[in-house]
């Protein structure tokens, strides 16, 4: 009997008190809540990286093209019979017809998915907006494609809505001078952001 007294002493001095155990409960959620924005914002920087990726591709192929046009940047009217001021889809549908876009992936971003296939593009697989209107000596900060929403950039801000791709937490630009990148918002809340362009845009822009 005495051994077995001493066993369950042994027992209870090894054991976890309730206090303890609501501790060590309270610092696996603390850990765990520091965890959660650390990995939702290291997953927003690997799709922004995909989007600056798909953007920069993007650009590059229209200044392939635009090389091949006496440097203008390509329109609807290059490529089909439509007004320049059709929108987005319009060029995008022309430019895979024409074989100059073999894949649509490039063409999707955050929250807006691929086309299944080249014949099923549709405005709800392009991530993009395109400004017409220039060309390859146009100065190289100009924005050529950006993430589609801001229906103007003509005081060289974007303003963010929370129904955009990227909603306001800021969006890609690829500019003239080939190079593409995120802007995050100067300002934003949960409904509105602005993102500092850095230049005036006069051109008419196209969205999908």
């Amino acid at each position: 009997m005495r051994k077995i007294l001493q066993n369950l002493k042994k027992l209870k001095a090894n054991s976890f008190t309730l206090v303890e155990l609501l501790v060590v409960i309270s610092i696996i959620g603390l850990l765990a809540g520091l965890a959660v924005p650390a990995i939702s914002g290291g997953l927003d920087r690997a799709k922004q990286g995909v989007d600056v990726s798909n953007a920069r591709q993007l650009g590059i192929i229209f200044f392939s093209e635009a090389n091949d046009n006496n440097g203008i940047y390509r329109v609807n009217s290059d490529l089909t019979n439509t007004s320049p001021a059709s929108d987005f889809t319009v060029i995008c549908k022309a430019m895979v017809s024409n074989g100059i876009l073999s894949s649509t992936k490039i063409l999707a971003g955050n929250g807006v998915p691929p086309a299944v296939n080249t014949n099923n593009l549709g405005a709800g697989n392009i991530a993009w907006a395109y400004v017409v209107g220039l060309d390859v000596s146009s100065d190289g900060q100009m924005p050529l494609i950006f993430t589609k929403g801001p229906s103007s950039l003509s005081s060289g801000t974007a303003q963010l809505k929370a129904n955009y791709p990227w909603k306001t937490k800021g969006m890609v630009v690829y500019r003239v001078g080939n190079f593409a990148e995120f802007l995050k918002p100067s300002n934003y809340s949960s409904t509105a952001g602005t993102v500092n362009i850095g230049v005036n845009v006069s051109n008419q822009i196209v969205q999908p």
